[in-house]
């Protein structure tokens, strides 16, 4: 584990792998119940209208949207979210269907074969069997 500073508070934790302290990290996901449970009452509402009833900063509850945890369909938005791709608009997370699936596709694939001209030629690199037989002689 590593220790580093809380992106939103400044506090320096033990990190395996998460950006905010458990406390900020609690704080966030009491902030998201509420912007949840006021659109299950008001679906359709406008950011700057959910913010200003629950006290949860516009720029967290596009956090929500872009984290994939909101849909844009069931909130209206003065803010277009698009793949950081293709540019292409887009509901909710980071990425399109069709981007997310060629980044999926592409990391399955195998890798490429050597260029022909570093076919037959030996590595720079030092191997145990170059090195045993270096000893035998």
């Amino acid at each position: 584990m590593n220790l580093i500073n809380c992106q939103e508070c400044g506090k320096v934790f033990a990190s395996a792998g998460q950006k905010v302290c458990s406390d900020c990290s609690k704080s966030e996901e009491e902030k998201y119940e509420l912007v949840k449970d006021y659109l299950w009452d008001h679906p359709n509402s406008r950011v700057n209208t959910v913010s200003d009833a629950t006290g949860v900063e516009e720029k967290l509850i596009i956090k929500f949207i872009k984290d994939n945890r909101l849909q844009s369909e069931g909130l209206e938005i003065d803010y277009t979210l698009n793949c950081k791709i293709c540019s292409k608009e887009i509901e909710a997370g980071v990425y399109c269907d069709s981007c997310r699936s060629k980044m999926i596709n592409d990391l399955g694939s195998k890798p490429t074969e050597e260029p022909e001209k570093d076919k037959g030629k030996k590595s720079d690199k030092m191997f145990i069997s170059d090195r045993l037989e270096k000893k035998n002689r």
